[in-house]
């Protein structure tokens, strides 16, 4: 007790207050909260007891130190002890101010979780069911178009020869993978059916189908793209990717009169064309 009184009134040699009490210290109690954060984690308790313990220990070394300095100078006309003390007091608050941020840190850690791109795509895939029955030899799409599902579709026909027909209850979603799904269809050489409902991004899918099925309370629709959807792509051009889906459609058959009718509805509204209409135009290719 007495040691540390004296030194507190500056009455211990002043190689003893900094290389001792100062520096040795110091280092000590680096290495006890290197412990500290490296052992995480930690009570939310313990920070605080022992960022105050390091904050009146600090105060300790350096008050005794500066009036040991400061009786060192009544016989000394060099400041350099002085001047010496404060550099190195500002060089310990500046690691030590480190130490408790990282101790802090160690005892508010959160629990380890998913990592951001998994949970991204857990929640994308909440978005729709992709199924496949086997009995009707038949891939079962229903939701919405999101990011993953050509992934997604890619895989399902990988593990499953011998499919014949999508079956598809969508009203949109993202016009590129629609695209993507538009792809595999036609490289699967597969049909593509709608039972209710088959709108926006979904009609690029349907008319990538060999042949093309609608039952008899289908609804199939078709609207402009929206500005919004482009707005997130510098340099999207709305006009030249819709052109770029009319042409494919073209392609696959449907007539020039109707692709030219697809996007005259804004994106706010959409297009149920009749069945018939629909029949004579070959966006559906036969009865079901």
């Amino acid at each position: 007790m007495g040691y540390l009184v004296t030194h507190w009134r500056g009455e211990q040699p002043l190689n003893r207050s900094f290389w001792v009490n100062g520096v040795l210290l110091r280092l000590g109690a680096y290495g006890v909260f290197t412990v500290l954060i490296w052992a995480q984690p930690l009570p939310k308790a313990v920070p605080v007891v022992i960022i105050a313990a390091d904050l009146v220990l600090m105060t300790w070394q350096s008050v005794g130190y500066f009036r040991a300095a400061e009786r060192n100078l009544s016989g000394s006309s060099s400041m350099l002890p002085l001047w010496g003390g404060i550099v190195a007091l500002i060089v310990a608050v500046a690691v030590m101010l480190s130490q408790w941020w990282g101790l802090v840190l160690a005892a508010n850690t959160p629990p380890e979780g998913e990592r951001y791109f998994v949970r991204m795509d857990r929640m994308r895939a909440a978005q729709y069911t992709m199924t496949v029955d086997k009995d009707s030899n038949t891939l079962m799409f229903k939701g919405t178009l999101t990011h993953g599902v050509t992934k997604r579709m890619a895989a399902l026909l990988a593990e499953n020869t011998g499919l014949e027909t999508m079956s598809l209850d969508s009203s949109g979603g993202n016009i590129f993978e629609a695209r993507g799904l538009a792809k595999l269809i036609i490289s699967a050489k597969l049909d593509t059916h709608v039972d209710r409902n088959c709108s926006s991004a979904c009609t690029i899918v349907f008319i990538a189908g060999a042949a093309r099925t609608a039952g008899p309370d289908a609804q199939i629709g078709f609207h402009g793209y929206a500005l919004m959807d482009a707005a997130k792509l510098p340099q999207f051009d709305i006009a030249a990717e819709q052109d770029r889906d009319l042409a494919f459609f073209v392609q696959q058959g449907v007539t020039e009169d109707f692709a030219r009718r697809i996007h005259d509805s804004p994106n706010r509204s959409i297009w149920f064309p009749t069945r018939d209409e629909m029949l004579r135009a070959n966006v559906l290719t036969q009865a079901p």
